[in-house]
């Protein structure tokens, strides 16, 4: 079914009054641009499946309605773009929130698996592709197009209702109901400071400081240009440039058209911006950007271990590795041990592997190769608790 009119949409809602659970799946564009712009809304609900075109429906509030529902249950899969556009028109996160994603890699199904393969897994049934690189601003959506976009939630209840007795027979429900309560956080979907994103450019950290000044005013005025813009901020003007720009800080437009990155189009519509951008930094003292300090290469060894013992627990555990903890955090724990504010350390990554690495951390563990199977062995001195699995080295 494909929903042009309010007058439809809502007669759709209406039949899906009462219904526990809905599958909600987004089509988008975000190439060139800052925030992703909304092509199409597929919602499934009990017998009920249609397609919303938000490019034609004035009013689709009854559907935002369903979004903040707190008795009904939105299905996903991997749901954080969905999910941030639906934060950005409603100005509230939708809650409560269901990820298949994230359910199966609780599950042992992959860190990222795609819906097609869950699909297969979960149920047996096959998904064709097609129309990965539909533009789906166009109009009008063809029966193909339309017909794609609905597979993406046709199955998906399905899906769900055999990932929840999953996690329920393996007694972890209470972990995907952790996870997916971040998901319904106000504070990730906040845009960046602007104030703050200069801290990331290249080389920052070397600019003295009223170069620095320059490149944190200079770096808030183009987020802000394209923001309102709708474009990527290196459409503004490329990361180089600003730092040209704070270095050498030129004190006219005219100037600026001798400035290597910036074309003329870039100089008529936004030099009498960047001069004042530099006026302004010329008054502006931001704090001096502490350089990260490096991670000692003699401790990279450790951090393998500590990746070897992680991928053993996940094989004795049946879940995916991602989810534990990747690379980054596992540095983190070398560096910072308990102190870390890493997600293994927190909740029921915590309990099932973080005190364990805690304590590889403190030489309580050690491994060891079986011959007859080649996994490796490991075993825990204090608790004389053992975890075999097989296990390599490579990154997470």
């Amino acid at each position: 079914m494909l929903i042009q009119t309010p007058r439809e949409l809502a007669r759709f809602c209406e039949r899906l009054t009462g219904a526990r659970v809905i599958c909600i799946d987004t089509e988008f564009a975000s190439e060139g641009r800052y925030y992703p712009d909304l092509g199409t809304i597929q919602i499934a609900g009990g017998i009920e499946i249609a397609l919303i075109d938000p490019l034609v429906v004035s009013d689709i509030s009854c559907f935002f309605r369903l979004l903040v529902d707190p008795d009904v249950v939105k299905v996903f899969h991997a749901c954080a773009q969905d999910l941030e556009i639906f934060h950005r028109l409603l100005g509230r996160p939708v809650a409560p929130v269901f990820d298949t994603q994230i359910a199966a890699a609780l599950l042992g199904y992959g860190d990222q698996i795609s819906l097609r393969s869950l699909l297969q897994i979960t149920l047996g049934e096959h998904l064709e592709k097609g129309h990965a690189f539909t533009d789906w601003l166009r109009r009008p959506l063809s029966s193909s197009q339309i017909e794609y976009a609905l597979n993406d939630v046709r199955y998906l209840g399905r899906s769900y209702d055999v990932l929840y007795k999953m996690l329920r027979e393996a007694d972890r429900l209470e972990w995907a109901e952790e996870e997916f309560k971040l998901l319904e956080t106000a504070e990730r979907f906040l845009p960046i400071d602007e104030r703050q994103a200069y801290t990331s450019l290249k080389g920052a950290e070397r600019l003295t400081q009223p170069a620095l000044g320059l490149l944190q005013e200079l770096v808030a005025w183009r987020e802000l240009r394209a923001r309102r813009l709708n474009v990527p901020p290196g459409r503004i003007a490329i990361d180089p440039v600003l730092m040209e720009l704070a270095m050498r800080p030129p004190s006219s437009v005219r100037q600026l058209a001798q400035v290597r990155g910036l074309n003329s189009r870039q100089v008529g519509e936004y030099g009498a911006e960047i001069i004042e951008a530099i006026r302004r930094g010329a008054r502006n003292v931001p704090p001096a950007i502490k350089p990260a300090d490096p991670f000692p290469a003699a401790l990279e060894a450790t951090v393998d271990f500590l990746s070897l013992c992680l991928r053993a627990v996940a094989r004795e555990q049946s879940i995916s590795t991602g989810i534990l903890a990747n690379r980054s955090g596992l540095r983190s724990l070398v560096t910072l041990g308990e102190t870390a504010h890493i997600p293994v350390l927190c909740g029921w990554r915590r309990q099932l592997v973080g005190t364990a690495l805690l304590g590889a951390l403190q030489g309580e563990v050690a491994a060891s190769i079986v011959g007859a199977t080649k996994q490796v062995h490991l075993q825990w001195q204090r608790s004389n608790s053992t975890i075999s699995g097989s296990a390599d080295c490579s990154d997470n």
